[in-house]
């Protein structure tokens, strides 16, 4: 097909526009899109796509740098250590600058002022401020590692911290916890419009939404500070925040300053930051180190109780408890215990039956690990040679009585070596129990390391507890399983049986 010239100049010019725009260079930014509301999540009407305030904010701003915005979603807890990484160029998350943050990272102007905002039950009439919440000994719920956490922290307050901010007022709603404090734009999201909360008194604790940027990143951060002020100074961070209905009286005293022309480089009302204290940190390891063994020995009784049954039923049961148990099985093996533990804890409460966490933790790990034990449990009783029943029978025993004498103690010796292994395993698989705000191990460390950044020497301490755990549980194994062995070689002359 011929072309007119006249075209030329268009086609030209768009291919310029095109490859002008994928010279640009990206701005990386990385936030925590699960429960992000109102500042950056999924798109209901549209999953595959992002939105929030922040999300907004973040496209005018690279916009005025020349730059392309690139979101990267990752972990709220881990934001800091991730920006330290190198995996995203700054930090746009509802991030709070204090002085323990910036001795990793170096922070921007503000960009938004926040306050805190408790939020109770309709039907609660004890609590009207923070403070009765101390004074009667009540549990918080809040967000990990956050202006409110540490707040909490600070003030003696027992809280309890979420991944999300769905799951503390979901918890509230189930009166696990007493009440929540978070962000005034998330309480505006997630409980404002719920009839069975109310919020506690006005909201406190004031303090500013800062950019996070890897130390030395000093052109960077010049950069961002400018495109901060320009989005100021011709309206577009106020227009956004009107949308999303934050704007504020204590919006417009931040911006105050920049439109009136004159500098503000105000980091923050820094009321939230926590000196590290090595002794604190590993008393609170170890406390966590104790509902970790707690954990781990709840649900391998119950994966050993319900295990011995399911591999029965599977080996010699009738064909429809064989189709059960296979199915309850395949079930446990094929799914997430991630997902098991989310629906018990969520889940169940539709049916009106809400477990705490921790018995949660305990039992939803136990019918995990339940279906991998019977299979455990089924091999070993399949390895006894038949000559042992019929030997057995030979001898005037019942079927029951000579599985208990002869073939159970048999396949324990098989079982054994397998069984302390998943037991070890187990301790390490309590860490899923984080999702459903379970203190333990694991979710220790993540918090302290992310909170101090000390990773390594944190983890150390962490692998130490650990070894302290199971080392003693394999040598206790290898005794019982030498004992075993030499009881059966001892017994082994004296044996009528084939």
């Amino acid at each position: 097909m011929r072309l007119s010239l006249g075209l030329l100049p268009v086609i030209f010019l768009g291919l310029f526009w095109f490859a002008t725009a994928d010279a640009q260079p990206a701005l990386r930014w990385g936030a925590d899109p699960s429960g992000g509301a109102p500042y950056v999540y999924s798109d209901p009407a549209n999953p595959d796509r992002y939105i929030g305030y922040e999300k907004e904010m973040v496209d005018a701003l690279a916009a005025a740098m020349g730059r392309k915005p690139e979101f990267v979603p990752t972990d709220w807890e881990s934001i800091v250590s991730t920006l330290q990484r190198g995996s995203f160029d700054i930090v746009v998350n509802g991030l709070e600058p204090t002085k323990d943050r910036e001795q990793q990272i170096s922070f921007s102007k503000p960009y938004y002022v926040f306050e805190q905002q408790l939020t109770v039950r309709k039907d609660e009439a004890r609590i009207h401020s923070i403070a009765d919440c101390r004074d009667l000994h009540l549990v918080v719920g809040t967000l990990g590692n956050t202006a409110a956490s540490r707040y909490l922290q600070k003030e003696g307050i027992s809280f309890r911290g979420y991944p999300d901010p769905v799951a503390a007022y979901r918890d509230l709603e189930l009166k696990r916890i007493d009440g929540v404090l978070m962000d005034v734009p998330m309480e505006m999201y997630y409980a404002r419009s719920n009839a069975g909360l109310k919020p506690a008194g006005a909201a406190f604790l004031r303090g500013t939404y800062n950019i996070g940027l890897r130390k030395g990143d000093e052109a960077l951060k010049a950069q961002v500070n400018a495109a901060l002020d320009k989005i100021i100074l011709d309206g577009t961070l106020e227009r956004i925040l009107r949308k999303w209905n934050l704007w504020n009286d204590a919006q417009v005293e931040m911006q105050a300053p920049v439109l009136a022309g004159k500098k503000n480089d105000v980091i923050s009302y820094d009321l939230t930051s926590v000196a590290f204290n090595w002794r604190e940190a590993i008393m609170r390891l170890a406390r966590a180190a104790v509902v970790t063994v707690l954990i781990a020995f709840g649900s391998m009784f119950i994966a050993v109780a319900l295990g011995l049954p399911l591999a029965v039923g599977q080996w010699k049961g009738p064909a429809w408890i064989q189709a059960l148990c296979t199915v309850y099985i395949e079930f446990f093996r094929g799914t997430p215990v991630l997902v098991q533990l989310l629906f018990l804890y969520f889940g169940l409460p539709a049916i009106g039956l809400a477990m705490p966490g921790w018995l949660t933790a305990v039992v939803g790990l136990g019918l995990n690990y339940a279906a991998y034990e019977s299979q455990v449990y089924r091999s070993a009783l399949e390895a006894i040679p038949r000559g042992q029943w019929e030997a057995a029978y030979s001898l005037g025993m019942t079927p029951l009585l000579a599985f208990r004498r002869i073939v159970m103690p048999q396949a324990f010796r098989i079982a054994l070596p397998p069984m302390t292994n998943d037991f070890v395993s187990l301790f390490k698989d309590t860490s899923v129990a984080y999702v459903i705000s379970v203190w333990e191990l694991a979710t220790a460390y993540r918090e302290l390391a992310n909170a101090s950044g000390q990773f390594l020497l944190l983890g150390i301490a962490v692998s130490a507890f650990y070894l302290l755990m199971s080392l003693p549980l394999a040598s206790l194994a290898r005794r019982l399983e030498r004992r075993l062995n030499n009881r059966q070689a001892i017994e082994a002359p004296g044996e009528v049986l084939a």
